[in-house]
């Protein structure tokens, strides 16, 4: 039996129908049956031997599940208040568990740490060593054993996958990893990096975490000092799982120490060191900016920030380990923040959480860099210092100086597989308070193109009405293909001498 060209272009449209119901359902994000959602908790300079015991107290009795991320600085407790420069690690660790896994009833809560500068075991570097990573993740403080497996933490367990170029540690924890959250069925990856830091107790094994390709960094490509090596395989891991994730449509938050984008009165783009006239954490910001990042999550400067969405940092690049400011480009913003949304994909939201107990910094209203961030927050509460442009005025809000009600706390964070949404969290101890004048907040969602605000549209942005009426429009010209050849098969039965017209002929549909 001839097939007519009638039967061949109805079967065409079905296949066109098909086909657009699923190519309106963008490929990016992660399709999650049943739908998944988590919340962490996250902050800096964490310490309570500075000074500052019941403002890291407070702040720490706000954390609550799924797991807490230590942005580095963690307790203050060693040659910065005339301590040994290690060996009080525990004391530490033990503040911890009375106030978070204790207070939660969860001796496996997930209290995820990441290196400082002053818990790098190089006092060299700023005069201070207050600890050392090492000690802090130990098997009689607060290990990753207790809750990076399901048997010991259940199903919130953190699955760390170290990059495996740590030379002083097997599992490369609070130095350079990477997880997948939830690990059972992942929305997001949740990268931990060292940045502008040389890690170790011994010289001889210590790591420089810096990110920067030989194409870029090293003075001769040809024939690369073995520092440069280095660099150029922290950069090709990191940049490795970066891209994976993106393709895998995971959700994608970076989270360091040193941010090399501040609008703080004390400090710069630090680099450590330079490389080719290049400063390697301009470099790194740079790129995890203009290939898919969502989040960065950043501590060092004593300060709460929030960046507008940016995708590039400007077109100066400041020299490494110097005070010099960023150039401001509008240009670099996606988005400036004010409506307190932001679309996925459109660029990155930079967070520096480092108020979270300590209240010595101040912000600078005069540097070019600070018009790249919407929201910005001081808890120093007094005694301006110089410099920040405007005198004793503790906040930034969308382009302008506010005289607000401020004070220490942390960020939280809440993922799903359309939105992630923050909010700060005052930890209730105020460090000033003006009267007449609100409390100062920050809050932000960033969300999929394809969700909108009421949610009731599918994953694809499609309504299932619409995509309904496409899978039944194709349901009915195949039914409709079947019936006109069951209907010429039995006519051809009947007149087997007979041609059998094809439905052009006939007129038939």
């Amino acid at each position: 039996m001839k097939t007519s060209p009638r039967t061949i272009g109805l079967l065409m449209i079905a296949v066109l129908i098909l086909g657009m119901a699923d190519g309106l359902v963008p490929a990016h994000g992660v399709s999650v049956s049943p739908p998944v959602s988590f919340t962490f908790y996250f902050g800096g300079d964490t310490g309570y031997y500075s000074g500052f015991y019941n403002e890291s107290m407070k702040s720490h009795q706000l954390v609550q599940p799924d797991f807490f991320l230590n942005l580095g600085d963690i307790s203050y407790n060693g040659t910065s208040k005339g301590n040994p420069p290690t060996g009080n690690e525990v004391d530490w660790c033990n503040f911890i568990k009375a106030n978070v896994q204790n207070r939660l009833g969860n001796p496996n809560y997930p209290y995820v740490m990441i290196t400082g500068n002053h818990e790098d075991g190089h006092p060299t570097l700023d005069g201070t060593n207050d600890g050392y990573i090492d000690a802090f993740i130990s098997d009689n403080c607060l290990p990753l054993s207790a809750f990076n497996s399901q048997s010991t933490a259940g199903n919130g367990y953190i699955n760390f996958i170290g990059s495996g170029l740590c030379t002083e540690s097997t599992t490369c924890y609070g130095k350079e990893g990477y997880f997948d959250y939830p690990a059972s069925n992942p929305i997001a990856r949740i990268i931990t990096i060292t940045v502008a830091d040389t890690v170790g107790n011994v010289s001889s094994t210590s790591v420089n975490y810096n990110y920067c390709p030989l194409s870029v960094c090293s003075h001769n490509i040809t024939s690369p000092s073995p520092g440069e090596l280095v660099m150029d395989a922290h950069w090709n891991w990191l940049t490795g799982i970066v891209s994976a994730a993106k393709n895998a449509g995971l959700w994608i938050i970076v989270a360091f120490h040193k941010p090399c984008l501040v609008p703080d009165l004390l400090e710069g783009c630090e680099g450590n060191g330079n490389y080719n006239g290049h400063n390697p954490n301009y470099q790194l910001e740079t790129y995890l900016m203009s290939h898919g990042v969502d989040v960065i999550l950043t501590g060092h400067a004593h300060i709460h920030a929030r960046s507008k969405q940016l995708t590039c940092l400007g077109p100066t690049e400041p020299p490494s380990d110097s005070k010099i400011d960023i150039t401001y480009s509008q240009s670099c913003v996606a988005n400036d923040g004010s409506s307190g949304v932001y679309n996925r994909g459109a660029g990155t939201v930079q967070i520096i959480e480092g108020a979270f107990s300590q209240r010595n910094d101040q912000l600078n209203f005069s540097r070019s860099d600070t018009n790249y961030f919407a929201e910005a927050m001081s808890a120093r509460g007094c005694c301006w210092q110089y410099g920040n442009g405007v005198g004793n005025v503790c906040c930034w809000q969308y382009g302008n100086a506010m005289n607000l009600t401020a004070g220490n706390g942390l960020g939280m964070m809440t993922v799903n597989s359309t939105q992630i949404s923050y909010n700060f969290l005052p930890s209730g101890i105020h460090s000033r308070t003006v009267a007449g004048a609100s409390e100062f907040t920050d809050s932000f969602v960033i969300k999929s193109p394809s969700n909108p605000t009421n949610g009731s549209s599918s994953p694809g942005g499609l309504s299932p009405l619409i995509l309904g009426v496409l899978v039944a429009a194709a349901i009915g010209v195949i039914a409709l293909v079947i019936v006109t050849i069951s209907r010429r098969r039995k006519i051809s039965d009947q007149n087997p001498s007979k041609p059998l017209a094809s439905a052009d002929e006939t007129g038939e549909t």
